[in-house]
């Protein structure tokens, strides 16, 4: 199966990007045996299952290069059967720290969403894949109506949510806390364009762009992967290059 050098391109910055996300995912969770806090697990947790999207283009790459490609039904199953959970451990994570008088309230209305979603998704996913989208060549696919409306809410909801958690930041008198809030910020609003421009570039692009766009989305994502850890962890070779050591 020969692939074009964009192709190719893409496989390695979506691998990268996966990469990336479980490694800065573990390092949040790692967080959890010195502070003890449950939110560190959820937040690692989501951010990597919230990549899973593109999961199936980087599984798609590497058996590619070995000249075999994924059914329809694999490439959008890899993609997309972790997605509402995620949400719902990160809608569980956000009401832990805000909202936490709603938090019941909005988890089963989660709950509910994922079920339905689960329903629908895999009825079509077994019947008439179609419906949830098609391989566009042998790295990617692109989503149909049904299924990019659904991640496309989702990811509204995340980068919402994300902004709002991270704007409390700002409250803090500690600057480390403040800058932790901008690269956050920084992350969800990469996180969301990158995601964003990835569903919808079928609909705002040429078909001819379409790769050239895809790989310009997956540089966006790899950033918004890197400044999420910043805004978890903010090493201290980051946290120096904005606070001078007294």
């Amino acid at each position: 199966m020969d692939l074009t050098l964009l192709q190719i391109l893409i496989g390695i910055f979506s691998l990268i990007f996966v990469i990336i996300s479980f490694v800065v995912g573990i390092l949040i969770m790692s967080k959890y045996i010195e502070y003890k806090k449950n939110v560190f697990l959820l937040v690692g947790f989501t951010w990597i299952i919230m990549s899973e999207v593109w999961w199936s283009s980087s599984v798609s790459f590497l058996f590619a290069l070995y000249g075999v490609g994924l059914t329809d039904e694999v490439y959008f199953l890899i993609g997309n059967i972790f997605v509402p959970v995620a949400l719902f451990a990160w809608i569980t994570a956000f009401t832990e720290l805000k909202m936490k008088d709603k938090q019941r309230l909005l988890q089963v209305i989660f709950l509910i969403i994922a079920v339905f979603y689960y329903a629908v998704f895999l009825f079509f996913i077994f019947t008439e894949v179609s419906v949830i989208g098609q391989m566009r060549g042998p790295v990617d696919g692109i989503y149909n109506t049904l299924a990019l409306i659904f991640l496309l809410t989702g990811l509204f909801t995340f980068v919402i949510t994300g902004i709002l958690f991270a704007a409390e930041s700002f409250k803090s008198s500690d600057r480390a806390t403040r800058i932790k809030g901008g690269f956050l910020i920084a992350a969800f609003i990469s996180f969301g364009i990158g995601g964003g421009l990835d569903g919808l570039k079928p609909f705002l692009f040429a078909p001819e762009l379409l790769d050239i766009i895809e790989l310009i989305t997956r540089i966006i994502l790899i950033s918004s992967a890197i400044e999420f850890y910043f805004g978890f962890i903010l090493p201290p070779f980051i946290k120096n290059l904005f606070i001078t050591p007294e």
